[in-house]
């Protein structure tokens, strides 16, 4: 039976669990090492916006902030889900067809919440390990310094909520590096401090965190908020997207709020 090969490496001033599987217990066929790679988040807490969007009265505002815990038992893929490793969850039938050259070196976009939920399922019955899409404040913990809260000021001058989407679009232009859609490799963008790599560039990530509508008092305070909205889900990256859970390309259409990622992409947590 092999076994997990564990390393320590101290990345940006913390110590980060590199976990390298040569194989399953169960027998199953190894993925690509891209895949299998994962880097542990050590137990924290993060100061986490709200994903919706919230109103005093008429006026649409910021949303307010909750203080989340992130439990020390989770590890990350070290990159996103590469299109080996896609192709292979549609060769042995857990995941539905969608374009890809089958590169290692290139993450499988065109994929949608529903398509990540599949793999997420593969993966975890393979390996008889709990793999699972991240939530949107995991996600934003383990982007470290890489995550940035979305903030547009909540002065009078946003009366009108169309001029404030306006300037948060503005804001969200702003943060992308490039207007090249180019897909790039995975060893594009550098590891950011808890050694996770692949962030800040033009691909979004799946989260489970659902569209939610809130009211928020004078004082920014949460006094009513609506059911999640299911339908539409927080994908993450250099700034936030709601995509519809069907879309798989919103480039094109299925953006439900703000400016459009260029690719969606997949990145799975592994809950020990």
């Amino acid at each position: 039976m092999a076994r997990p090969v564990l390393t320590v490496a101290d990345i940006g001033g913390f110590s980060v669990l590199a976990v390298y599987l040569l194989g399953f217990s169960n027998g199953a066929e190894p993925l690509a090492d891209e895949l299998l790679e994962l880097r542990a988040l050590p137990a924290g807490v993060i100061e986490y916006q709200l994903a919706g969007e919230f109103r005093n009265g008429r006026r649409v505002v910021s949303a307010p902030k909750r203080t989340i815990n992130i439990p020390g038992n989770l590890e990350i893929m070290r990159y996103p889900v590469t299109q080996a490793a896609y192709s292979k969850c549609v060769s042995e039938g857990g995941c539905v067809e969608s374009a890809s050259s089958g590169s290692e070196t290139l993450p499988q976009t065109l994929v949608n919440y529903r398509d990540a939920l599949d793999f997420a399922a593969w993966q975890s019955e393979r390996t008889a390990q709990n793999w699972r899409l991240p939530t949107g404040p995991e996600w934003a913990y383990a982007a470290a310094e890489r995550y940035e809260d979305e903030f547009v000021s909540d002065g009078p001058e946003y009366d009108d909520p169309a001029q404030r989407w306006i300037d948060a679009y503005r804001a969200n232009i702003q943060n992308r590096d490039s207007a090249d859609p180019t897909l790039k490799p995975l060893g594009t963008y550098g590891e950011n401090a808890f050694g996770i790599a692949y962030l800040g560039g033009n691909t979004w990530e799946w989260t489970t965190t659902c569209f939610k509508k809130g009211e928020v008092n004078v004082n920014g305070e949460l006094v009513q908020q609506s059911e999640d909205y299911c339908g539409v889900r927080l994908a993450q990256g250099v700034h936030r997207a709601f995509i519809i859970d069907f879309v798989r390309d919103a480039s094109v259409g299925g953006c439900a709020v703000g400016l459009p990622p260029d690719h969606l992409v997949i990145r799975l947590i592994r809950e020990n």
